[in-house]
């Protein structure tokens, strides 16, 4: 049988499956699936496609999967009591739009609600260790808060008065709660006006630990601190001093000490992010992970529907700590003791992106992605792998799928770059083929050894795709991260292009049929390339940066770019803002310009496309201008699902009509 291509609606075909959770007798997994439904938009009304998130659990002896919840609401982040007999999650049943607390029989039945007015809307949450309390972070409703369609007007107070993804900020900040596993008894626990997160109950049942700052305007900082306070209530203690971003908390087995993922700031912002504990007694926090000089988490991009994955370090024992880390365009699952002993153990040419460990259970459940297989969930045993999900297995089955090919290629910098080339199913040796050259956002992400659509769509449409990571890309160390720091622009094109002349040498690629693209950092990129080079027969630009200037004005945190990624701000350094903005290049931008942006974009606003449209209309050049409606910067992740496929056809409708696509069968 003839295996089909792959194309753009595809992308709602596929299923998500991360946030998996081991009962405390090694028996079952739950996890969250999420996948596009058909669902009415109201009662009554028409169907519409949705992305919705579901809990599912795995039954280890009889290898069976089962759906725990249903398609009207979402559920995430499933969490089984101690004594295994309850599974806690969030969920935004009830005609919520954000998300509550719930609790269900772990053998069937029921879930209920457990948090209640005021809460307004869950981030987190733990099991006390006798499964009768959890203890979550939430915001509330003030009782004089006019109801939301009653506002006419909003006072900015704050440095960071909105967010990508959630809009203007509403006044409320994430405490620190507790609620009974029935929901009968609800108490704050900790109320100061700033965030918490990351709440987590100590295993002897005395202490709670959170992190948050404490400081006179938390925005202007860019270090959190770990925090434990009674957990009937009480005097707060603070753990940290002060020294870098704190995330992803846990607490020892012996209950001495708390692990987590953090950074010294030694480089700015673009030090790495490594392991550390520190005791609850007191005493300098300590990093076990230094000697790695790799960034911990994974860092790898994908364009799946972005389920929280990474949890995290968990302990293995009372010496052992597990976590997920990226090198070189992979992402393994590693393990460091106290002793600053790091070693990976499990590796390959694939992403982990997701998993969970227990100290009485002999196996880890791993969420294993590479570039031909979207991701499912496995039991990972002494070397061997057991199948926990089949949800595209399928779609593999069926479609023309390719293998990229990595090479590693010298650049002018004084670096080695590594690249993916996929080329079309039906590649033919001796024709000549158009090739879309893709940068990467953040700009300190990474491509590497995991799931694209969008690449294999663009692949089955007859072109080469080629994605690279330049300088300034995570997973090859702190020096390389920092390498772009205070000049984006030269040392990443030297980078993509030195790949790129490096395919184009070999013979297959048409070099005047070459395009580029990107999103974020990658829009960036693209609009600064095409502003200093005339080689590129089409581009597309995403949810880009033009203007330096207004990036830290109106950006949700764009003061940090004053910190981190230049000189300082750009009253102070005008000359500097100007030179590095890819605005300040559109004379010499001839290269036809497709421009996608979202509305609600706060990352990197509207008006960044905006002012680069108009000035290339006035200049009367080639270009083009798409605005997604009520998406955020997360257009090609989180996007409505009719949004994430009229996205992909207009890019490679663009390539299309400026470079000659080789088929057109959808």
């Amino acid at each position: 049988m003839e295996k089909k291509r792959v194309v753009a609606e595809d992308v709602n075909r596929l299923h998500d499956v991360s946030m998996p959770h081991i009962s405390p007798d090694g028996r079952r997994v739950v996890f969250v699936r999420s996948t596009v439904m058909e669902v009415p938009k109201q009662e009554g009304k028409k169907k519409e496609q949705a992305n919705k998130s579901h809990l599912w659990m795995w039954d280890r002896e009889t290898g069976e999967t089962r759906p725990l919840t249903v398609v009207r609401e979402n559920a995430l982040m499933p969490r089984w009591s101690p004594d295994g007999r309850w599974i806690a999650f969030l969920s935004n049943r009830e005609e919520e739009k954000e998300m509550h607390l719930y609790v269900m029989p772990a053998d069937g039945g029921e879930a209920r609600r457990v948090t209640q007015a005021p809460i307004v809307r869950v981030t987190d949450f733990d099991w006390s260790p006798d499964g009768e309390w959890l203890v979550f972070t939430a915001k509330a409703r003030s009782e004089d808060e006019p109801p939301p369609e009653d506002r006419l007007w909003r006072e900015v107070t704050r440095l960071i008065w909105k967010m990508d993804g959630e809009g203007w900020w509403d006044g409320r900040w994430v405490q620190v709660w507790k609620v009974r596993r029935d929901g009968e008894e609800q108490q704050r626990l900790v109320d100061a006006p700033v965030d918490h997160g990351f709440p987590r109950w100590s295993p002897d049942g005395r202490w709670i630990a959170f992190v948050s700052k404490r400081v006179e305007d938390p925005d202007r900082v860019f270090f959190d601190d770990i925090f434990i306070i009674p957990a009937e209530g009480g005097r707060e203690r603070r753990l940290t001093a002060s020294a870098g971003p704190v995330m992803s908390l846990a607490w020892s087995p012996d209950g001495r000490r708390l692990a987590f993922f953090g950074k010294d700031l030694s480089r700015g912002y673009n030090s790495n992010t490594e392991v550390w504990t520190v005791s609850v007694e007191g005493g300098d926090a300590r990093s076990h992970t230094r000697s790695l000089d790799r960034s911990v988490g994974d860092q790898l991009l994908s364009d799946g529907r972005l389920l929280p994955g990474d949890p995290g370090p968990i302990w293995w024992d009372e010496r052992t700590i597990l976590f997920l880390c990226s090198d070189r365009g992979r992402t393994h699952l590693y393990r460091v003791t106290l002793d600053d002993e790091v070693r990976p153990l499990v590796e390959g040419d694939f992403r982990l992106y997701t998993f969970h460990a227990r100290r009485s259970v002999p196996y880890f459940v791993l969420g294993r992605s590479s570039p031909t297989h979207p991701g499912e969930l496995f039991l990972w045993q002494e070397g061997e792998w057991t199948p926990i999900t089949h949800c595209n297995e399928a779609f593999v089955a069926e479609h023309a799928l390719v293998t990229p090919e990595f090479f590693r290629v010298s650049s002018p910098g004084g670096v080695q770059v590594d690249a993916w080339l996929m080329k079309p199913p039906d590649f033919e040796e001796g024709r000549m083929y158009p090739l879309i050259l893709y940068i990467h956002g953040g700009p300190h992400l990474a491509y590497g050894w995991s799931w694209f659509h969008e690449f294999q769509y663009l692949a089955s449409a007859g072109y080469c795709v080629l994605y690279t990571n330049p300088r300034g890309s995570q997973s090859y160390g702190e020096a390389f991260n920092d390498a772009i720091s205070k000049n984006w622009g030269p040392p990443v094109q030297e980078d993509v292009e030195a790949a790129l002349d490096a395919v184009l040498a070999r013979g297959f690629v048409d070099p005047q049929r070459v395009g580029v693209t990107g999103g974020s950092f990658g829009g960036y990129m693209t609009n600064w390339i095409i502003g200093h080079s005339d080689r590129y027969a089409a581009a597309v630009t995403q949810r880009c940066c033009s203007n330096l200037i207004n990036l830290v004005g109106n950006d949700d945190v764009g003061h940090y770019f004053c910190e981190q990624e230049a000189p300082g701000c750009p009253w102070d350094h005008w000359e500097w803002y100007i030179e590095n903005s890819p605005l300040a290049y559109v004379h010499e931008m001839r290269t036809p310009l497709l421009i996608i942006h979202s509305d609600q974009d706060h990352r990197c606003p509207l008006d960044q496309a905006e002012q680069l449209y108009r000035a290339l209309r006035l200049l009367r050049r080639d270009v083009a201008f798409v605005v997604f409606l009520g998406a955020s910067h997360g257009l090609s992740r989180t996007g409505k699902p009719a949004q994430r496929v009229e996205r992909l056809k207009r890019i490679r409708g663009w390539f299309d009509e400026k470079m000659g696509g080789v088929t057109s069968d959808e």
